[in-house]
């Protein structure tokens, strides 16, 4: 059996305890947009041939489900920081200006280059109230790169989840309704009782910009938000 951490144990409790679930179109679609399109992040794809086959194998066990619905390979990832919504004139406390961006990539830069490679091992299955994930363990490096950057990189949003309660993970399904969400409690309660699943090494961080709808419904349910890649961190060695 795959040990599972704490805080991992208590999301699990949380999502046991949901008697709704936050949907797609109160998240993409939602005040926290406010119109706003173009949001950045650095993150880890995955792109492994082990864990994505492990990834579609679990959603497997959730397909079908009412109201979930599956991410693609394309949005398979592992968020290191949120940096914000890109925007020419910055009015709210998450907008990036788009001026300020190669100062980020540059300082981004310096900061992963002295950092080594690492493994991560993806874990059991697991729930947010707005997503199905996978949790992954990595020595806690991803959160402590999440924590370097909020400290030492100008411009970058600071969000409530960063630093010592940032918790990475892989997302894979979204949901567009609670129907489901007793099936779905006990098709993850199946799947955690099998092992977690495969390691791969890290290397390379992204910063990429998600084209997000900015749109209302019922536009959400036909949009996955899609990434554009400014640029690759290549870690030390």
């Amino acid at each position: 059996m795959h040990e599972t951490s704490p805080d991992f144990a208590r999301a699990w409790q949380r999502f046991q305890a949901l008697d709704c679930l936050r949907l797609a179109q109160d998240t993409l679609e939602s005040e926290w947009t406010r119109g706003r399109t173009d949001y950045l992040a650095f993150l880890v794809p995955v792109a492994d041939p082990a864990a994505q086959d492990h990834i579609a194998r679990t959603i497997e066990g959730i397909c079908g489900i009412a109201g979930v619905e599956a991410y693609p390979p394309s949005y398979w990832h592992i968020t290191v920081k949120g940096a914000g919504f890109q925007v020419d004139s910055p009015a709210l406390d998450d907008d990036v200006a788009a001026s300020a961006i190669d100062g980020i990539i540059a300082r981004a830069r310096a900061i992963f280059a002295a950092e080594p490679p690492f493994d991560i091992r993806i874990g059991l299955a697991n729930g947010f109230p707005e997503v199905v994930f996978l949790e992954v363990s990595d020595g806690g490096r991803v959160r402590a790169l999440n924590s370097r950057l909020l400290q030492e990189v100008a411009g970058l949003a600071r969000y409530p989840i960063d630093g010592r309660g940032f918790l990475p993970h892989i997302s894979i399904a979204r949901f567009i309704s609670s129907d489901g969400l007793p099936q779905l409690k006990q098709a993850l309660a199946q799947l955690r009782r099998g092992a977690g699943g495969p390691t791969f090494r890290v290397r390379e961080v992204q910063l990429i910009r998600a084209r997000l709808s900015g749109r209302r419904p019922p536009v959400w349910a036909e949009t996955v938000p899609s990434f554009d890649l400014v640029a690759s961190f290549q870690l030390r060695g």
